[in-house]
């Protein structure tokens, strides 16, 4: 068998990131996209109001503006739709002259998406007139995705999960009555897995190809001809369909920093808050499961290490880790009380998602690295909001929201079928007691509709861990949200 490097491995992006899926209809990338119920009500607008403890996630220098002891408990429902329309996917192998078989028909739909439940919560503690203390335990990036096993994409992804979450202690000073700055520690906890097909029948087929060869240079023309014909019907066949599935987990430290500054007394307030970059090595397993129909012989060579370019792919069970740096954001944000009763916000948020060129998984045995292209750009999301207070117990909040998608056209892959999106939100704020308040938020996120067409060929980098199979289709995604939190001051 020749070059059976191209059969793949597992791409790098759903290990590290395994983001979006389901979740990505709440952020651009594989951000989560909210963590405050409070912020969902004005689309996130609102990271200078400083109301309550989340504003430690949104810009912790608002803690200042709180006394006391204070906690906030949230919990946010997503419901994302996502909808993939194949055009005609396919699996190649150049290596053996055969034409492309597809791996799907055309019109066939996919709906990978499931609803998710996601928990944050935020404390704070008055240390004394000038400084206050913080802890937030929120989730940064997540995601969940499960395709059927014989979908066209199954030789890129079949399914992804990604688990994260992060403490966040904060110190916030007042440096004087109209200025606050705050800084912090962030300890991040990642884990995930992936799993996609392995199309062993490419694999089966150049080998069968190899052995028609033989047969010709000894003169048994009609044993070639007869195996040239079975390697034709076995090429593409998914009864000969393989598995990997790849874990990882590790934790990564980080550091965050905000000020706060309020020109206007009760009237307005400009923030500016900066979130670090997070590096870690997702670091676990990578098994491997190959049919029971497969020869002996195919099995052989599939398994034999070390990895030698030629008939031996070391596809054995070994562990596999990843490197994942999370990107780094600024945002700038203004809150501007026009009325007594009404109040304009907004925000805008820098992320620095360009980090992302490329993402690849070393395993340990001898097999190559897999690769996976992405070649993200930097992302801005623009926010509007406002409050309005109807009543001394009742505040309505209203918001919109337009944000970019790093996923470039050309590498948008089923891992993260990611676009641009529009937010319009809904929220209020009740106070039901003299210490307590709830928040109550929806929304809608409309995610522009996202063609793909991807080749799993590492970019052409060789020897590379790739199947040659080329997914086509038609992304149509939305999410609705409903955020409840509950703040208490002790």
């Amino acid at each position: 068998m020749k070059n059976p490097s191209h059969l793949p491995l597992v791409g790098a992006l759903g290990l590290a990131l395994l983001a979006f899926s389901p979740l990505a209809a709440q952020a651009a990338g594989y951000r989560f996209g909210t963590q405050s119920a409070a912020a969902e009500g004005s689309a996130n607008s609102n990271g200078a109001e400083a109301l309550d403890a989340s504003t430690i996630f949104a810009n912790p220098a608002g803690l200042t503006r709180l006394s006391g002891i204070r906690f906030s408990g949230v919990l946010d429902y997503v419901e994302p739709k996502v909808r993939f329309t194949d055009a005609g996917s396919y699996i190649t192998s150049p290596e053996s002259g055969l034409q492309p078989r597809a791996t799907s028909q055309p019109g066939a739909v996919q709906s990978p998406a499931g609803p998710a439940y996601v928990p944050h919560f935020y404390a704070s503690y008055q240390l004394n007139e000038r400084m206050v203390a913080g802890f937030g335990t929120f989730v940064p990036w997540g995601a969940k995705l499960s395709y059927d096993d014989n979908w066209g994409g199954r030789y890129n992804i079949q399914k992804v999960v990604l688990k994260s979450i992060a403490f966040n202690p904060n110190l916030a000073f007042k440096v004087t009555d109209e200025l606050s700055l705050a800084g912090g520690l962030v300890v991040q906890y990642m884990e995930g897995e992936i799993k996609r097909a392995v199309p062993y029948a490419t694999a089966y087929t150049l080998g069968l190809q190899a052995a028609a060869r033989q047969a010709a240079a000894a003169g048994a023309h009609a044993l070639a001809l007869e195996l040239q014909q079975q390697a034709a019907q076995i090429f593409g066949n998914p009864a000969f369909d393989g598995s990997v599935a790849v874990d990882g987990k590790d934790w990564g430290f980080g550091y965050n920093l905000a000020l706060l500054w309020e020109p206007v007394k009760d009237r307005t307030r400009i923030g500016l808050s900066y979130r670090s970059s997070v590096k870690q090595r997702l670091t676990g397993n990578g098994d491997w499961t190959q049919p029971a129909n497969l020869p002996a012989a195919v099995l052989a060579a599939i398994t034999a290490a070390p990895y030698d370019g030629q008939g031996k792919l070391d596809h054995n069970d070994s562990g596999a880790s990843v490197s994942v740096r999370t990107p780094e954001s600024l945002s700038t944000h203004i809150y501007q009380q026009v009325t007594p009763t009404i109040a304009l916000m907004a925000d805008a948020t820098w992320m620095r998602q360009s980090r992302l060129e490329q993402l690849r998984i070393d395993f340990d045995s001898s097999t190559p690295d897999s690769i996976s292209p992405e070649h993200w750009k930097d992302t801005l999301r623009l926010s509007l909001g406002a409050n309005w207070k109807v009543h001394k117990d009742l505040t309505l909040r209203a918001g919109v929201a337009r944000e970019k998608s790093p996923v470039p056209t050309s590498t948008r892959s089923p891992v993260l079928p990611d676009a641009h999106r529009n937010w319009t939100t809904l929220g209020a704020n009740f106070i039901v007691g003299a210490h307590t308040t709830l928040d109550f938020a929806v929304g809608l996120i409309d995610v522009k509709d996202a063609a793909m067409d991807i080749t799993d060929d590492a970019e052409g980098e060789t020897p590379c861990n790739c199947s040659k199979a080329r997914v086509r289709g038609n992304y149509q995604s939305k999410a609705s949200f409903f955020g409840l939190q509950l703040n208490h001051k002790f």
